[in-house]
Order: structure tokens, then C-alpha cells, then sequence
């Protein structure tokens, strides 16, 4: 049976990429041992993490006034990172709450601020409010989730909060489409979506974002900035595997030619969910909608069990919406072909 992943993450991976992998677990590079036993001190590694680094600058136009760090674990541990390293914030931070990753961070910045009540900015039903809302903002920085993975809301545009210094978690858009640096401080993202499998988070820093303190060794940015992501061991497995997720895209012809399959992807499929409307609900405005996560549920909900046990049946894996909103989410990214997503219409059209 033909398997289809869509889950919102870990995410599928290109099998070719796979393929490429499975090699070098046997044996890297003619080395005579396993990828999964190259340490962390070796040269080998070094030009792991060099390779990995300079793929990610190249594909994402990041200026030089920026730096990288490969950090262990999820996003989530940025809330604490940022809030510890750059304590100044608290007075110059504003949020800008879209759905339900943003609003957690939030609360997290607030408790490491001892409760301090931080400055937000709701979701609107037009980018003009939007960013007129933000505009009045007198903050400094505006922190931002470009994409809600579970209410499927999508920030794209973000360069036009021209005023702002943005701190932005990409977790399940990064490396999906270009974006300008202009207006942006930090960025971070975990990689189990479109860059890889669990273990490691990307965070991209502006120079001098950071300012220098006497925070616990780990914690403290400025050490892992100095040792090239390796203060501690890295984890070496899924920064290998990031690398080559980064090789694949560059040879589809880079985020210029992700971005716009992404696009077509996206709009085939909510072009039949719109075209079916008396069948469908979707509750994000047309300016938001994410091409990376589809969010929607039958109009008539008795049928979205029966669709959802149908779909496991037939192959079609991860459909199942957030268990906080339920319905049906499809996970478009990078590694999701347009094959997948014509057989899911079909499969889908089997409902109404």
C-alpha cells in the first residue's frame, strides 16, 4: 500500500534524501564507520556543521552581520534562551499573538519575567489592521509565530512591519519561501518539518542582538557562538541529516522553486475545499491562509471520523486535526509532493 505522510511533524523526509542516509549509517564517506559514530571534536563534523551552516546562508540570503547557532532540542526552549539572554526586553517587546505556539511563548516570557504582563497584539481579520495595530505598538521588537501549525495561520509578509525588530519562530515554515533580514533580529526553528527529524533547533542571530552576561554556562549564548554549536555535544545525527534535507532542496532548484510548489500545492487544495464550500468549514481569512498547514473539518462532523479512519486505511497518515480543535489538518511541506495532494482530493472527494 502506497503510503501518504502528512503529519505536522516529524514531518516526512524526501526518500531519496532517506536513501542517502540509510547508506551512510552503514558506512561515511569511505571512512570505514557509521554517521552515527562520527564525534563531535572531529574534523569530519566540523565540515558537517561548516557545510550545513553555508547551505543555510546560501539558501537563505542570511546577510553576514548574522550568526548561527545548532542548538539540542525543540523550539520551546527558546522562550527560556531568549528570555535569559537578552533580559532587556522586558520593556521592549510587544507580541503578536496568532494562534496557539505564540500565546504559549508569551506566557512563558511573562512567568521568566516574574509575571511582568507583557504588550500584545491580536490577530486581525486583515493584514492593513494588522499592521496598523502593530505600527501604534512603541516597542522596539515584535515577537511573532510566522506559521500557527495547529489553527493553520500564516504570517508571511512579515517584512512589512518595517518598524519593528522582529524575533520570529519559523519552526514549520523555515527554508519554504524567502524573506528579507532587514527587519529582523532572531530567528529560530525546530527542524522536524521541512530541515530534518527531531533533536536539533536552527536559531539565527543579528551580531550584538545578544548582549554579554553571567548567565549559567549552558544557558549563556555567547559560549555556543565560540564553539561553533559545539560547547556541549551537538546533536551530531540530526544536524547531519538537516544538511542533507538542505542538499535536496538546493538541487530542486532552491527556495525560489519550493516556494512556488508550495504555493500550487496550498491553493490546489483549498481551491477544491472553496469550490465545496456547503461541505467544508475553514475559519482562517483567505490573507492567512498557510501553505503549510491546511486546517479544516466537514461541515457535517459525523462524517470526519469515518473520513479519518477511511484515510489510515487507504494510507493517507497524520490527517488527524490537533486534538485542541479536532477536524482535519494536511501538512503541505517541503518533502509533500503534488501527487500526494491530488490523491488526497480524491480520496476526499470519495466524502461528499
Amino acid at each position: 500500500m502506497k503510503i501518504n505522510n502528512f503529519s505536522a511533524g516529524p514531518s516526512k523526509i524526501p526518500q531519496s534524501v532517506i536513501n542517502e542516509i540509510s547508506k551512510d549509517i552503514l558506512q561515511y564517506e569511505n571512512l570505514g564507520y557509521s554517521v552515527l559514530e562520527v564525534s563531535h571534536r572531529s574534523q569530519v563534523f566540523k565540515d558537517i556543521i561548516s557545510k550545513t551552516k553555508n547551505y543555510l546562508i546560501n539558501l537563505l540570503q542570511i546577510p553576514e552581520n548574522f550568526e548561527i547557532i545548532f542548538l539540542q532540542g525543540g523550539a520551546t526552549f527558546q522562550n527560556t534562551f531568549i528570555s535569559a539572554n537578552k533580559p532587556d526586553l522586558v520593556d521592549n517587546l510587544t507580541f503578536l499573538l496568532t494562534g496557539t505556539w505564540g500565546k504559549k511563548t508569551h506566557l512563558d516570557f511573562e512567568k521568566y519575567f516574574k509575571n511582568k504582563i507583557l504588550s500584545t497584539t491580536f490577530f486581525d481579520e486583515s493584514f492593513d489592521d494588522l499592521k496598523n495595530k502593530i505600527d501604534k505598538s512603541n516597542k522596539k521588537y515584535l515577537y511573532m509565530t510566522s506559521n500557527e501549525t495547529i489553527e493553520g495561520i500564516q504570517v508571511r509578509n512579515f517584512n512589512k512591519f518595517h518598524d519593528k525588530q522582529l524575533i520570529i519562530d519559523m519552526s514549520s515554515d523555515i527554508c519554504s519561501y524567502a524573506f528579507d533580514w532587514d527587519n529582523i533580529s532572531y530567528v529560530y526553528a525546530g527542524a522536524q518539518k521541512n530541515l530534518g527529524i527531531p533533536g536539533v533547533t536552527i536559531c539565527i542571530l543579528k551580531k550584538g542582538f545578544i548582549p554579554e552576561n553571567d548567565l549559567t554556562s549552558y544557558m549563556t549564548a555567547q559560549n555556543h557562538l565560540e564553539k561553533d554549536s559545539a560547547f556541549n555535544t551537538p546533536p551530531t545525527f540530526s544536524i547531519y541529516v538537516m544538511l542533507k534535507v538542505l542538499e535536496w532542496i538546493i538541487g530542486l532548484g532552491g527556495l525560489e522553486k519550493i516556494e512556488s510548489e508550495n504555493k500550487l500545492k496550498a491553493e490546489t487544495l483549498y481551491g477544491f475545499l472553496d469550490e465545496n464550500s456547503e461541505e467544508f468549514v475553514m475559519n482562517v481569512p483567505k490573507e492567512f491562509r498557510s501553505y503549510s498547514n491546511i486546517v479544516f473539518d466537514f461541515k457535517d462532523t459525523s462524517k470526519t471520523v469515518a473520513f479519518l479512519e477511511s484515510s489510515i486505511e487507504k494510507g493517507f497518515l497524520g490527517l488527524n486535526g490537533h486534538r485542541s480543535v479536532g477536524g482535519i489538518r494536511v501538512s503541505n511541506y517541503n518533502s509533500v509532493t503534488s501527487e500526494m495532494i491530488k490523491d488526497f482530493i480524491i480520496h476526499l472527494k470519495g466524502f461528499i
